[in-house]
């Protein structure tokens, strides 16, 4: 009986803990699920329909709709299209090599020689990124315009001159604004590297009697090569799914791009939402290739240019009499992204623009009251505002939590989540804009202010999730074994040391999606309705339909709206510019 009884105990002693064990093992399972289908429809459903309308004849709506490959068949074989593609691919690579020449020779001055205010030239140089390259083209296209561009008219007055001095409206003039906006993202990859390599091998090239130029040919840029590379394909990607620049500066004239035929094929009629969901795919393939080739670069750039620089100080190149041209130059970049675009926007919404002389133009308000007071403004101002807040909370939300599954708790399939969550890097905003118009089309979000929030998440989640993990990965575990060992659960230790460690990088990864979420036009255009318009599109329809003045006038609006953003990251949540990117 004795023994009986031991058995029977026993036994009900390993019931609760195997059935504690499989209790343990359901919840070990069900997190990654959950974000594995959260990020399932998110980011792979989209794309997956977008291929379904393009072998269809019509939308789901359409009761005649059929399947067929001949909107795939004709962008894919015929000549416009096959032309379309080598001047996007051709055109893609010129703002790609423009942009880092311009961009290394940058990243090297500032971050190897002796410029004065250092930190200042380089929150100029980076200053394009947190203003939208649309507004950017549209002050290009105030300033050169061939007939009434401002410096034309101008070199007119002054010079006598009789045809345009400058002309943007080319295949030339786009690539170079282009380039101009896409500068920030080569300067700052290969400024990184440049930062982090070991500085000991340009000494040693200098103690062998090499030159100042020799050792950077020789030594400092086949090391950050990998970087080079990584910059170079990435703006590559970023490029070939531009819609704002080419388009605001001739669309489909002046540079055919993938993207604008996109937009048009939408925007015109005949209404072709096949067409666009093919032409869609054909873009989604080319920007694949390129993220190929960049992640490749970067896992390379990881393994072999940050070389530890401890125990080392970099001597700084002292540049002497060329020191007043490097700061020419920095300040030259700066004038054509920055200053001289947003003087002639100034200058547009405070005239009548309507003087034939500059010189002769009188000043007003009567115009920014005017667009101020209109109801349609009024609302896409909120829009923004309600897109611009939730985007990238929900989006840094999600990254974070991400993040941690993937870190700390090594939940299952965490590297099949952190494939899916990186994989928008590979789909431009305007593709996925159209994955989602076929993915939403049915649903009650489709037309309302919610899609432009599903978008923008979706889009925008590689930046949180990898901003977020590269702040966990910086933080020592043993600070979290430390909390654990005096007797805090998971999550506590979660909230009290994990998150309070890697909130910078956190509130860093919010102030850059809202950013991206407040400039956002390429996949906001695809979605607009008349109660969702936001800033960006706003400014788009006042230039469709000619209004310049208007279209400046919405676009200064939305940079006030970026300035007070990064306001609030920088004195406020005190997060640095350089942070944040």
């Amino acid at each position: 009986m004795t023994v009986s009884t031991t058995v029977s105990a026993s036994r009900a002693e390993d019931r609760p803990a195997g059935t504690a064990a499989m209790r343990r093992r359901r919840r070990g399972l069900t997190l990654p699920l959950v974000l594995g289908l959260l990020l399932a429809v998110l980011v792979l459903v989209p794309i997956v329909l977008m291929f379904v309308g393009a072998v269809r004849t019509g939308t789901f709506v359409d009761p005649r709709a059929q399947f067929s490959l001949r909107s795939l068949a004709a962008v894919y074989t015929t000549l416009p299209y096959l032309k379309t593609l080598a001047v996007t691919i051709g055109a893609s690579l010129l703002v790609s090599l423009v942009a880092c020449v311009i961009g290394i020779a940058l990243a090297w001055l500032l971050a190897r020689t002796d410029l004065p205010a250092r930190g200042l030239l380089e929150n100029a140089v980076i200053a394009p990124l947190y203003l939208s390259p649309f507004v950017g083209a549209l002050a290009w296209l105030v300033l050169a315009s061939p007939n009434a561009g401002l410096l034309n008219v101008l070199a007119h007055d002054l010079l006598g001159t009789t045809g345009p001095v400058v002309n943007v409206m080319t295949a030339g003039g786009v690539i170079l604004v282009m380039a101009l906006y896409n500068v920030p993202y080569a300067y700052m990859t290969v400024s990184a590297a440049l930062k982090g390599m070991d500085p000991s091998m340009e000494e040693a090239s200098r103690l062998n009697g090499a030159g100042t130029l020799a050792t950077a040919l020789k030594i400092t840029f086949p090391v950050v090569r990998p970087s080079i590379v990584s910059a170079f394909f990435f703006v590559f990607v970023l490029t070939c799914g531009t819609f704002s620049i080419p388009a605001a500066l001739g669309g489909t004239q002046a540079m055919p791009f993938l993207a604008v035929d996109i937009y048009r094929a939408v925007a015109t009629f005949p209404l072709d939402y096949a067409r666009a969901a093919a032409i869609g795919t054909l873009l989604f393939w080319i920007s694949l290739i390129g993220v190929f080739f960049y992640r490749f670069a970067s896992r390379a750039a990881t393994r072999f240019v940050t070389v530890t620089a401890r125990g080392y100080r970099t001597r700084l190149v002292k540049l002497r009499g060329w020191r007043l041209p490097a700061i020419l130059m920095i300040l030259l970049y700066v004038t054509l992204a920055i200053v001289l675009p947003y003087l002639a926007l100034l200058y547009v919404a405070f005239t009548s623009f309507t003087s034939s002389s500059i010189l002769d133009a009188t000043f007003t308000l009567a115009n920014v009251w005017s667009v101020l007071g209109s109801v349609a403004v009024q609302q896409s101002i909120g829009n923004t505002l309600l897109v611009g807040i939730l985007s990238p909370t929900l989006c840094v939300l999600l990254g974070t939590v991400i993040a941690y599954a993937v870190r700390r708790l090594h939940v299952r399939g965490g590297g099949i989540l952190d494939t899916i969550a990186m994989f928008p890097i590979a789909v431009p905003g305007i593709v996925f804009g159209t994955g989602i118009f076929w993915t939403y089309l049915l649903t009650p979000a489709y037309g309302t202010i919610w899609i432009l929030v599903i978008a923008f998440v979706a889009s925008y989640i590689p930046f949180a999730y990898r901003m977020v993990d590269t702040s966990i990965l910086q933080i020592d575990k043993a600070l979290e074994e430390a909390s654990s060992v005096c007797g805090a659960s998971h999550w506590r230790t979660a909230r009290l040391v994990t998150l309070q460690l890697i909130r910078p990088g956190v509130l860093a990864a919010w102030i850059l999606v809202f950013i991206f979420s407040v400039r956002e036009i390429s996949a906001a255009i695809l979605l607009a309705s008349p109660s969702n318009k936001v800033l960006s599109v706003m400014s788009w329809d006042y230039l469709e339909f000619g209004n310049v003045q208007n279209a400046a006038i919405v676009g200064l609006l939305q940079t006030v709206l970026l300035i007070a953003g990064i306001a609030v990251g920088r004195y406020v949540l005190r997060v640095r510019l350089s942070q944040a990117v």
